[in-house]
């Protein structure tokens, strides 16, 4: 086949050279820099069966009009290749928040051999080796798939959709944003993906209209810091901490409800701990620092780290780092959440890192001597914490979004 494929920097070139491995003929065109393949005006002269093109690219992109051929995701592109035929479970997870704390619970659940992909790592279990770093694209799954260890399962994050070669789908989040060119709705995308799967677990509040649906809260019932769980005519209970809070309790859920959808008794889960970057609490030079930095993290985080900080070490004036490190993710850190977070916490000290030029330091600056809270920029979560730790507030939020 004649096969076009679209945008060569997010998993597009990757997508390209299998297809090419397979005997066909790949044009690529590089959509965002124009250094990669050829250059459009070549692509409208030739004839194509397929073209192969991103959910997030702007559909009023002009060789989309201009080439008369049958469209299909990048996602749909990986299923085409991977096909589903894996002999274990293999878990696809999409959604705006949760993604690797969900991943990661049920990994912690999950027996014997397997690979987990987050957005901070692959890793081989049950050594919990790490591989490498991978992005969460659709396409990485052509790469990340080939170390599935020998009978072993899979769980991978899968940006704005579902693949399709999994054997059950969770979506963890129904917070939306805007792709492509602020054009499409990315919860409605991946609603719409979701029927390439034939069982989603659904997180509490999403609506989704799928014949495969399963609500979690069906299945996992939370009281304070103890989940029930009854599915099947299994059932138990178990404790942690950490489900009073709300960026762990749903995650908690989906990974229960998973196990029991998998014929896992869930009740491990007492002994999960928090994951680095998502309320980690370090004790460092008389400070203690609640890590909330990572790819997920906006508002509702912030105010969960704020509100464990207190429980913590009570009322105790706070320094908050916050903002975004780059602009190397779809949602940013918006200016508005970013003002609201200090609005509601009232911090002593703000370390603003405005990594992100949709990120107006201006405005936060200016928000912050309105109410005369100190505020200074640094360039990195590594200075914020330095600049912090010269400060007189024993407690510090680390609300930074960033990948690590």
């Amino acid at each position: 086949m004649q096969i076009l494929v679209l945008d060569t920097i997010h998993g597009g070139k990757v997508i390209a050279d299998h297809l090419s491995r397979l005997g066909h003929n790949i044009d690529m065109v590089d959509v965002y820099r124009g250094q990669e393949g050829i250059i459009p005006e070549i692509a409208r002269s030739r004839s194509y069966d397929l073209v192969v093109v991103p959910v997030h690219l702007d559909p009023d992109y002009a060789l989309l009009h201009e080439i008369s051929s049958p469209v299909i995701s990048h996602h749909a592109a990986v299923r085409w290749i991977l096909g589903n035929n894996f002999s274990k479970p293999v878990i696809e997870i999409t959604g705006k928040q949760g993604k690797s704390t969900t991943a990661t619970a049920l990994a912690f659940l999950m027996q014997g051999p397997g690979l987990l992909q987050t957005s901070s790592g692959l890793y081989r279990y049950p050594e919990k080796e790490v591989i490498g770093r991978y992005s969460i694209t659709p396409a990485s799954l052509l790469t990340t798939s080939a170390f599935i260890p020998p009978n072993g399962w899979f769980i991978a994050e899968i940006s704005i959709g579902f693949c399709g070669i999994g054997s059950l789908g969770i979506i963890t989040s129904g917070l939306d944003y805007s792709i492509a060119n602020e054009k499409r709705s990315a919860f409605t995308v991946k609603s719409e993906q979701s029927h390439v799967m034939e069982k989603v677990l659904v997180a509490p509040g999403v609506v989704l209209q799928h014949t495969g649906a399963i609500f979690a809260k069906d299945l996992i019932t939370i009281e304070g810091s103890t989940a029930f769980y009854n599915y099947l005519g299994i059932t138990g209970e178990f404790s942690n901490p950490l489900l009073t809070l709300p960026g762990y309790q749903t995650p908690l859920m989906l990974a229960a409800g998973a196990a029991l959808l998998l014929g896992i008794k869930p009740d491990k889960l007492s002994e999960f701990t928090a994951l680095p970057g998502r309320m980690e609490v370090f004790h460092e030079d008389g400070y203690i620092i609640i890590d909330n930095a990572n790819s997920g993290t906006c508002l509702a985080t912030t105010m969960d780290s704020f509100r464990y900080g207190k429980e913590i070490v009570g009322d105790k004036p706070v320094t908050i780092i916050i903002g975004q490190e780059s602009a190397s993710v779809c949602e940013n850190f918006t200016t508005k959440e970013i003002i609201s977070s200090i609005e509601k916490i009232r911090p002593q000290s703000v370390i603003l890192i405005p990594g992100d030029k949709r990120i107006m330091s201006t405005d936060i600056i200016g928000f912050c001597e309105s109410y005369d809270i100190t505020c200074t920029l640094a360039v990195s979560s590594e200075e914020g914490i330095k600049c912090a730790k010269c400060l007189k507030n024993p407690l510090i939020l680390l609300s930074v979004k960033r990948w690590k």
